[in-house]
């Protein structure tokens, strides 16, 4: 389960951050995660929950915001919804090489005191 490694990445950022920062404590942590990205995320709210105990993150919470998967047919120019297994231009028919969104994974916020 590589959502641990990814959490605990996460953990290490929003700590450097917040020390930076002088915040001495974490409320909300929210991650930006693409349809396409591989990445699961009840798995990644069950790694966080184990392991922000003991973290200046113990009491925050973990906001997920999934971002659905868009691509661009390089033949008519057309942009349109995708799924990892079904990237064929609504219009033309030709698969999709051209996408616009959907393998995100960052940090988009932290909010702390």
């Amino acid at each position: 389960m590589h959502e641990i490694s990814i959490i605990q990445s996460v953990i290490e950022i929003v700590t450097k951050q917040a020390l930076e920062n002088n915040l001495t404590k974490i409320n909300k942590v929210s991650l930006r995660i693409g349809e396409l990205s591989g990445v699961m995320p009840e798995s990644l709210e069950f790694a966080f929950d184990s392991c922000i105990k003991g973290t200046m993150l113990e009491e925050s919470t973990l906001n997920i915001e999934i971002v659905s998967a868009l691509g661009e047919c390089k033949n008519c120019n057309l942009e349109f919804p995708i799924e990892h297994f079904s990237k064929l231009c609504p219009s033309c028919n030709k698969f999709c090489t051209n996408i616009i969104r959907g393998y995100e994974l960052y940090i988009n916020t932290i909010e702390g005191d």
